[in-house]
């Protein structure tokens, strides 16, 4: 394209305003819309063309044609002009980040939501997908077109029906030609990019944005259109104000409906992100089971091809296993399978939903996804655990436990003390798989929610499968437990230390110089409580036993360096041992 052209249309359409303006912008807009998609003379040349630095004569126009499209709007009245400076600009910035960024500066924000107040129905539908381009611009940009009425217009344009009437009203621009509900979709989308910002959401309500993006969501619209809503009320809903409005609005069968039968994956995720969302509130999730979410989510997790999709139907159950009417769906559902099918995923979100359902689920009680320890209550719901016996999915649990991120080690331990909690089968499985290695490395974590989670996880499966017990004294589980009895600045990890510690059938010596050492190789409580079960309670053979296996481990451990303070201890031991209370 001729610069001599560029300069032509760029007087053309320099203020004021000029007869040739019309023809000058749609000359512009041609040069896009002919231009090949990709290439030296493509689009993308094209439009950077366009928003280049022009000087004739002594007149600059520094970003090209961009800033006198922009300043343009407010003064063009007749129909035909405005809908092809409309059009223009819309195809000057598409896909083309610098002349989205001299548009901001130029001050579009507020012309183009004055636009769509035009009676145009092209001009409405220019207008707001012009502001879907501009809202990628930034939260500055963003926030410029909230304060200009964005939210409200875009809501008043979605709002609008494109009836027979109304297309006759519009009449025929065959340079510009208009197919129904297009000014909707733009709109939708344009919503869309705005819905992340603090303030769209406050006053989503209040303009009725939800309301429309419901009715919207719910019609015979595109399945662009749809996705567009979907993704718009995920956004709005993540603000706790909106959740109910949401309900009150009846935004949940539509929502359920596009989970279960949209044919995009994109729709049906959102649609799962937003149930997500509402379910986030304990009040709320008996409303999102009623309206029938569960069936539908759970296929997600079997049919989902993307990791976004999978991460927002097992976050959505992960809300809803919490409920006790949801576990027994979920055992209905056979969702267990599907769901650890998930555990083979590479994604750190999917991995933490899907470990946290699988933990939920196992659990009598709320769970609150925000608390890091996981709660572990006198009974279990052992059906749920059955499922989880059933598909052996301990092992892949337990796999985790070893796991380079944080978040997904900690999760997974917590659902491998809620799958093993109460139920042998399991704890036997995490036997096999040597859930109690990994578990006591992790009793040395430098993170107090992941020790805790450890020592609640080594303590289920000890006390469910006792080969667990025996390894776990044979690792070393004693001597860190004593460390952290003795040591952490936590009072629940101190405590739950001192419990696994008698778990384990350990007596804590009174010398704790030597206490951490001798207690990595030594369980004397064992001894003791076989001599406790014997009809006739042996003094000599209970202490004899004792000093059987103290022999037998200070052989295993004893050197030139450390001999005086084992022998230090022994002397004290065999003075001042009680029953039960050391030594």
């Amino acid at each position: 394209m001729s610069d001599g052209k560029i300069k032509k249309a760029l007087k053309d359409l320099s203020l004021p305003l000029k007869p040739s303006a019309m023809k000058a912008a749609l000359m512009v807009a041609d040069m896009v819309r002919k231009a090949p998609p990709t290439g030296a003379a493509g689009m993308g040349a094209v439009r950077k063309q366009l928003g280049q630095r022009y000087e004739e004569k002594g007149v600059v126009w520094e970003g090209g044609v961009v800033a006198p499209l922009i300043a343009l709007t407010p003064v063009a009245k007749d129909k035909p002009v405005i809908e092809a400076i409309s059009l223009c600009i819309y195809h000057v910035i598409n896909d083309c980040p610098d002349n989205v960024d001299l548009a901001a500066g130029a001050g579009a924000a507020k012309n183009l939501v004055d636009l769509c107040k035009d009676k145009s129905l092209i001009v409405q539908q220019n207008a707001c997908a012009s502001l879907a381009i501009l809202a990628t611009h930034g939260t500055e940009t963003r926030q410029a077109i909230i304060a200009a009425g964005g939210m409200k217009q875009l809501t008043a344009v979605a709002s609008a029906l494109d009836s027979d009437d109304v297309i006759a009203k519009q009449g025929i621009n065959k340079q510009i030609p208009y197919k129904q509900w297009q000014r909707q979709e733009a709109a939708a989308t344009a919503l869309r990019t705005l819905s992340d910002e603090a303030g769209a959401k406050a006053i989503a309500g209040e303009v009725g944005a939800i309301r429309q993006l419901v009715v919207l969501l719910g019609g015979e619209g595109e399945v662009k259109t749809k996705e567009e809503c979907a993704h718009s009320l995920y956004l709005l809903v993540s603000e706790p104000t909106n959740r109910r409005l949401l309900i009150d609005c009846g935004g949940l069968p539509p929502l359920v409906e596009v989970l279960e039968s949209s044919s995009s994956e994109h729709a049906r995720t959102m649609a799962a992100g937003a149930l997500k969302e509402v379910a986030r509130e304990r009040p709320l999730r008996a409303y999102v089971r009623k309206a029938g979410s569960m069936p539908p989510l759970v296929r997600l997790c079997r049919e989902g091809k993307g990791d976004l999709s999978h991460c927002e139907a097992t976050g959505a159950l992960r809300e809803l296993s919490n409920e006790l009417e949801c576990k027994r769906l979920i055992g209905e559902l056979g969702a267990t399978k599907d769901v650890a099918a998930l555990l083979q995923s590479q994604d750190q979100s999917v991995l933490e939903n899907a470990l946290g359902m699988l933990g939920f689920m196992c659990i009598i009680g709320v769970q609150y996804p925000d608390s890091s320890v996981v709660e572990l209550s006198p009974t279990a719901f052992a059906q749920l655990q059955d499922d989880v016996f059933d598909h052996s999915v301990v092992p892949a649990i337990v796999s985790l436990t070893r796991h380079k991120d944080e978040v997904v080690y900690n999760m997974a331990v917590r659902a491998l003390a809620a799958t093993c909690h109460l139920h042998a089968g399991n704890c036997a499985k995490a036997a096999s798989a040597s859930a109690a290695q990994s578990l006591v490395a992790l009793l040395r974590n430098a993170s107090v929610d992941v020790v805790a989670n450890a020592i609640k996880a080594l303590s289920a499966i000890c006390k469910g499968y006792d080969p667990n017990r025996k390894e776990a004294a044979r690792l070393g589980a004693p001597a860190a437990l004593v460390t952290l009895q003795n040591g952490s600045e936590s009072e629940l990890v101190r405590g739950l230390a001192s419990d696994l510690l008698s778990l384990l059938g350990v007596l804590p010596s009174k010398d704790r110089l030597a206490n951490s050492l001798l207690l990595a190789h030594i369980i004397v409580g064992e001894a003791y409580e076989q001599q406790q079960r014997t009809e006739v309670v042996d003094e000599v053979g209970l202490k004899l036993a004792a000093m059987r296996e103290c022999r037998e481990a200070v052989k295993a451990i004893a050197t030139k360096q450390n001999m005086p303070l084992l022998l230090r201890l022994a002397m004290h031991d065999s003075l001042t041992y009680v029953p039960g209370g050391g030594g």
